[in-house]
C-alpha cells in the first residue's frame, strides 16, 4: 500500500512538472468569430424594453437618454469581454453619439456611404439618416445580409431593442434601405488571433534576443552615437506624450433650457489641466438647436438635443438641451401697399426681457434659496415701516 502512495505522489509531482515545462496556449477568436460573438450578443437583448431616454445600457454607459449607442457599445464590451479582448474603446469608439462615431471611423479609413459600393458584414455598424438631411440620428448593428437587403438589430426603437429588415422597396423611413446612411467597419483583424500566453512570449523574446545578438555584436560601433541621439530623441518624445496625454473631459454651459432664440455657450475643461486637446462638437437632432465649431448653440426649435463633446477623438462627454417655445403676443397688421399681413412680436415675456438685461431666468429658479430669504425680509421690513408711519401719522392727527 505505502509502494502504492509513493508511486502516485511521483505521477503526481511529474505531471506538475510536465504541466510548467509546456507552454499553454489561450484560445484566440478569429475575426469572423467576433463578428458572430457581436451579433449573437446583440440577439439575446432583442425584446428587452426601456424607455425612449432610460435602458439598463445608459446604466453601465453612465448617461441616460437616448441609447441606440450606449446599446451597440454595451454590446461590443460583452463580446469582447467572453474572449478576453478589447473591443470597446478599440475598434469602436468609448463614447459620442451617432455623428461623432461617424467621425471616428472616418478618421481611419473605416467608414463607407451606403453608394460607396460596400458590402456590409455580419457585425458592422450601420448609421440612419431618417430626415435625410446629412445628419444620422440612429445606429444599430448588421446582423446579416442578403442581396440588397440588410438586417439589423437596433437599440432604442421606440424603447426596445428590436430586429429590422431594409430592402429597396420598404415602407419608408424605418424600413427602406434609402433610409441608411453608410456603415462603420471595425478592425476585428487588429484584435482577432491574438494570444494572451505570456510563455508563447518570452519563447518568441528569445529566439528574437538570440538573433539580434549577432547583430548587435556587428553594428555597435557604427550605432554609438545614434544610440545616444535616439535616447535623447525618445525622452522628448515621451515628455510631449505625457504633456498632452487626457485623463477627463468635462462641459459645462450656463443654461440647459433654452427658448427659442436663445444663445449659450458650451464650454469645456480637460485633465490634466494645459494638456492639448482637439475638440469636436456634435448633435444628431436637427431642428431643434444649431451649434458651430466654436461651441456656441443656438436654439431654434422645441425640443430636446443631446450635445456630445469629443476631444482627441478619445474622450467623450455629453449632455441635453431643452428648448421651448418663447412666449410672446402676436398682433396681425395688414400693409398700406398691400393685401399682405404681417405678424409682429410685440409683448416679450417677462423672461426674455430680463434675458435681455442679462439676467439668467434659469440660474435664478435653481437657486431661490440663496435669494427669496433676503427679500421676504426686505419686504416685510419694508411693509411694517409703511404700516408704523401711517400709524404715526394718524396719532399726530
Amino acid at each position: 500500500m505505502t509502494k502504492i502512495k509513493r508511486l502516485l505522489c511521483l505521477c503526481l509531482c511529474l505531471t506538475v512538472i510536465l504541466s510548467f515545462s509546456f507552454p499553454l496556449y489561450a484560445y484566440a477568436a478569429s475575426e469572423n468569430e467576433l463578428r458572430s460573438k457581436v451579433v449573437s450578443v446583440a440577439e439575446n437583448e432583442i425584446g428587452y424594453t426601456g424607455t425612449s431616454s432610460y435602458s439598463k445600457y445608459g446604466e453601465w454607459y453612465g448617461y441616460q437618454g437616448g441609447w441606440c449607442t450606449t446599446f451597440v457599445m454595451w454590446c461590443f464590451n460583452q463580446a469582447g469581454s467572453s474572449y478576453s479582448v478589447k473591443l470597446y474603446g478599440n475598434i469602436i469608439p468609448s463614447g459620442g453619439n451617432c455623428n461623432s462615431m461617424i467621425s471616428w471611423f472616418s478618421n481611419k479609413n473605416q467608414y463607407y456611404k451606403r453608394n460607396s459600393g460596400y458590402t456590409p458584414k455580419a457585425g458592422d455598424l450601420v448609421f440612419f439618416d431618417w430626415s435625410e438631411n446629412g445628419s444620422s440620428q440612429h445606429v444599430g448593428i448588421v446582423s446579416g445580409t442578403s442581396g440588397s437587403t440588410v438586417y439589423t438589430i437596433e437599440g432604442n426603437c421606440s424603447g426596445a431593442v428590436k430586429s429590422r429588415t431594409y430592402t429597396t422597396g420598404g415602407s419608408k423611413p424605418y424600413n427602406n434601405i434609402s433610409s441608411i446612411m453608410g456603415y462603420g467597419v471595425p478592425d476585428y483583424s487588429s484584435v482577432a488571433g491574438s494570444k494572451s500566453d505570456s510563455a508563447a512570449q518570452n519563447k518568441t523574446t528569445t529566439k528574437s534576443d538570440s538573433s539580434k545578438t549577432q547583430t548587435k555584436t556587428t553594428e555597435k560601433t557604427n550605432t554609438a552615437k545614434k544610440e545616444t541621439t535616439t535616447k535623447k530623441e525618445t525622452t522628448t518624445q515621451k515628455e510631449t506624450t505625457e504633456q498632452i496625454a487626457l485623463e477627463n473631459l468635462s462641459i459645462h454651459a450656463s443654461a440647459y433650457d433654452l427658448k427659442i432664440g436663445d444663445s449659450v455657450d458650451l464650454n469645456y475643461s480637460v485633465e490634466p489641466y494645459g494638456a492639448a486637446a482637439v475638440v469636436g462638437y456634435f448633435c444628431d437632432e436637427e431642428g431643434i438647436i444649431d451649434i458651430n465649431a466654436d461651441g456656441k448653440i443656438t436654439a431654434i426649435g422645441e425640443g430636446t438635443a443631446t450635445v456630445v463633446v469629443c476631444a482627441n477623438n478619445e474622450l467623450y462627454s455629453q449632455c441635453d438641451f431643452t428648448v421651448t417655445q418663447a412666449v410672446a403676443s402676436v398682433t396681425t397688421v395688414k400693409s398700406e401697399n398691400s393685401d399682405k399681413t404681417e405678424e409682429i412680436i410685440t409683448n416679450k415675456s417677462t423672461e426674455d426681457v430680463l434675458t435681455n438685461f442679462g439676467i439668467n431666468i434659469n440660474a435664478l429658479s435653481k437657486n431661490r434659496q440663496l435669494y427669496m430669504i433676503p427679500i421676504t425680509i426686505i419686504s416685510t421690513t419694508a411693509i411694517l415701516s409703511i404700516f408704523i408711519a401711517i400709524i404715526k401719522k394718524f396719532k399726530h392727527k
